[in-house]
C-alpha cells in the first residue's frame, strides 16, 4: 500500500518488506510539507527525518579510510524476547513491526546481534534529533580531558560577550547537567506551539520553526538576550539552547565549525561506514538536533562508550569521561519530586550527566530524541541498544526506550 493512501487517510499497511518511498509519495509529501508541519508525525515526518537535506542545508561530516566492521553474530532469541508495553506482551521482533519504529541495532562486544529496518534502508541517514546533544557534550570532554576547557568555570570566562546576561557565573558543568537556571525551558506548556515562548523563538532563529515580527535576527543574539530565572545549579530543567552554548564554547576554543570539529575528533576516529550530516543555518550548525547518519553508525558512535577491550580509539572516549558520565552527577538536583531513595526502590534513574538524560543506579545511560530516536549504552554488558523512529499520525512514539531497559535487564547478555 502506498504512502499515498495513507497520507489520504485510508491508512498504511507495514509489512516485513519494506519498499520505501515511491515518486508519486515523494510529490505528494513536498506539496503537503511545510515548516509548520515537517514534524507532526506520520509519513511525511518519516520522509522528512530520513531526507532532511531536501529541506535544510547541510555539512557534511566525513568519513575516513575504511570502516570499523562489526562482525555478525545474529541471535534469533533476542527476537523472540517477550515486550511488555502498551501493546501487551509481544515479541521484539512483532513489536518493531507494530509501533512506529525505523530501525533498531543491538551491537555487543562490536558484534551486531539483531538489527531490523522497519521503514528504512540500513544505508539510509536518519536524523537524530536530540540524542546529537550526546555528539557535543563528547566534544566538550575531549577538551576537558586535553585541559583546553575547565567545566567547572563560567562560561563567560571563555565566552566573554554573556557577561552582564542571564549565562554569567553560570559553570560549564551546570550548562552540561541541563542545570543553568536559564529562563528557556521546553517543559512549559506550549513551548513550541507558542511564539511569546523563548524556546519557540530559538528553533525559529535556526529555521526548524516559522519566525514571526519578533524573531532576533541570529540565535547568538538570543541566547544573549536570555535571563536567569533561578539560581544555577539547583534542579535540573531541559532546554536546548544549553547546547547551543557548549556548540559555540567548542567552535571558540578550536577555531573550527562544529561539523569539522565532530569530523576530525569522533566521526574518522571511530571507523564511521559513512558520511554523516549537520543541518545548518547560513553556517551555524543545529548543535541540539541537526545530526544525521546510519543507524549503524549510531551504534559505532556507543561503542566507544564500552570498556577499553573493546575496539575503540581510546582517545575519543576516556575513562575520566565515562567516570563523569556514571559516578560524578548530582542526584540530589535531578528531580525536586523523586527522591533518590524512591529511584533505588524502583530502578529509577540515579542522574542525568553531560546531557545524557538517564544514568540508571547500574551504570547503564541513554540519551532520547523527539520522534523515536534513542541510544542506550551498558558498559557492563558491553552492549549498545540504538534505535531510530517517527511518532504516528497522532503524535504517538514507540516504547523502545522502556524495552532497551528490558532487555538490558533479561539476563540475555549477562
Amino acid at each position: 500500500m502506498t504512502l499515498l493512501l495513507g497520507l489520504l487517510g485510508i491508512g498504511h499497511l507495514y509489512s516485513q518488506s519494506y519498499e520505501g518511498f515511491s515518486k508519486q509519495d515523494i510529490e505528494v509529501i513536498h506539496k503537503q510539507w511545510s515548516i509548520d508541519n515537517w514534524d507532526d508525525g506520520g509519513e511525511l515526518s518519516r520522509y522528512t527525518f530520513l531526507n532532511m537535506t531536501e529541506f535544510w542545508t547541510h555539512a557534511v561530516i566525513k568519513k575516513k579510510g575504511k570502516e570499523y566492521d562489526f562482525t555478525k553474530n545474529y541471535r534469533p532469541e533476542i527476537s523472540d524476547f517477550k515486550t511488555t508495553s502498551e501493546k501487551g506482551s509481544l515479541s521484539l521482533q512483532k513489536y518493531l513491526y507494530t509501533a512506529p519504529v525505523d530501525g533498531m541495532i543491538i551491537v555487543r562486544n562490536n558484534a551486531i546481534i539483531f538489527e531490523a529496518y522497519p521503514r528504512m534502508f540500513p544505508e539510509e541517514k536518519h536524523v537524530y534529533m536530540s540524542v546529537t546533544k550526546i555528539v557535543i557534550s563528547t566534544l566538550i570532554a575531549i577538551l576537558e580531558d586535553r585541559k583546553q576547557l575547565d567545566a567547572s568555570k563560567s562560561i563567560n570566562f571563555y565566552l566573554p560577550e554573556l557577561e552582564g546576561t542571564g549565562w554569567e557565573q553560570v559553570p560549564i558543568i551546570d550548562i552540561l547537567d541541563m542545570a543553568s537556571g536559564i529562563d528557556c525551558l521546553e517543559t512549559v506548556e506550549g513551548a513550541y506551539e507558542n511564539p511569546e515562548n523563548c524556546i519557540y523563538q530559538y528553533e525559529a532563529t535556526l529555521g526548524f520553526l516559522k519566525p514571526t515580527e519578533t524573531t532576533p535576527i541570529s540565535t547568538w543574539e538570543h541566547i544573549k538576550s536570555l535571563k536567569a530565572q533561578k539560581e544555577t545549579g539547583k534542579v535540573i530543567e531541559y532546554s536546548s539552547v544549553n547546547t547551543f552554548v557548549l556548540a559555540e564554547l567548542i567552535e571558540r576554543i578550536t577555531n573550527k565549525t562544529l561539523a569539522q570539529n565532530i569530523e576530525e575528533e569522533i566521526w574518522q576516529k571511530m571507523g564511521a561506514e559513512a558520511d554523516a550530516l549537520m543541518a545548518q543555518t547560513k553556517g551555524v550548525g543545529i548543535a541540539h538536533a541537526g545530526l544525521s547518519s546510519t543507524l549503524r553508525d549510531l551504534a559505532r558512535f556507543g561503542t566507544l562508550f564500552l570498556p577499553a577491550e573493546s575496539a575503540k580509539d581510546t582517545s575519543v572516549i576516556s575513562n575520566d569521561y565515562l567516570n563523569k558520565i556514571q559516578n560524578e552527577g548530582r542526584p540530589e538536583i535531578y528531580s525536586e519530586s523523586w527522591s533518590p531513595e524512591t529511584r533505588r526502590q524502583q530502578d529509577g534513574p540515579s542522574h542525568n550527566s553531560y546531557q545524557w538524560d538517564l544514568v540508571m543506579q547500574d551504570g547503564d545511560f541513554y540519551k532520547e530524541g523527539f520522534g523515536g530516536q534513542g541510544l542506550y549504552i551498558s558498559p557492563s554488558r558491553n552492549l549498545v541498544i540504538a534505535f531510530f523512529g517517527t511518532a504516528d499520525q497522532n503524535g504517538k512514539t514507540h516504547e523502545l526506550p522502556t524495552i532497551a531497559r528490558q532487555l538490558a535487564k533479561s539476563g540475555l547478555f549477562d
